[in-house]
């Protein structure tokens, strides 16, 4: 299972960064995008933006595996924009007695969101 949602990361990135590649227009402006706008770029953990879709993956996660993580906070936060926006997410959470990180990635397009990997990190941060 692990190793299908990292195949899955995977093949995600390099999906978006082909799109993006191929002229795909940015948000802003509806420019094509240039080599240099390729790849992901950092987000700051503590906007606001950043800790409601991270409090959607958590909550998402939830209902998706019928467990109940409590968010903490993002560690790392970062975004990629072509036909949608891509969140790929460090987030800390506990399950009650022990904070651990979890890696995820979120699709936004318009108000429509939808979690496409989410697994726990072997690195625990207390």
């Amino acid at each position: 299972m692990a190793a299908n949602s990292h195949s899955l990361l995977l093949v995600l990135t390099f999906l978006v960064a082909v799109s993006t590649l191929y002229g795909v227009s940015t948000a802003l402006g509806g420019d094509k995008a240039k080599a240099s706008d390729v790849g992901f770029k950092p987000l700051d953990p503590k906007d606001p933006k950043v800790v409601e879709v991270a409090e959607y993956t958590i909550n998402e996660h939830n209902k998706e595996v019928k467990s109940n993580l409590k968010f903490d906070h993002v560690l790392k936060a970062d975004f990629q924009v072509a036909k949608e926006t891509t969140y790929s997410l460090i987030i800390v959470a506990s399950d009650g007695s022990t904070l651990s990180n979890y890696e995820a990635v979120v699709l936004l397009n318009g108000d429509s969101k939808k979690l496409v990997a989410f697994k726990k990190q072997k690195i625990y941060f207390q």
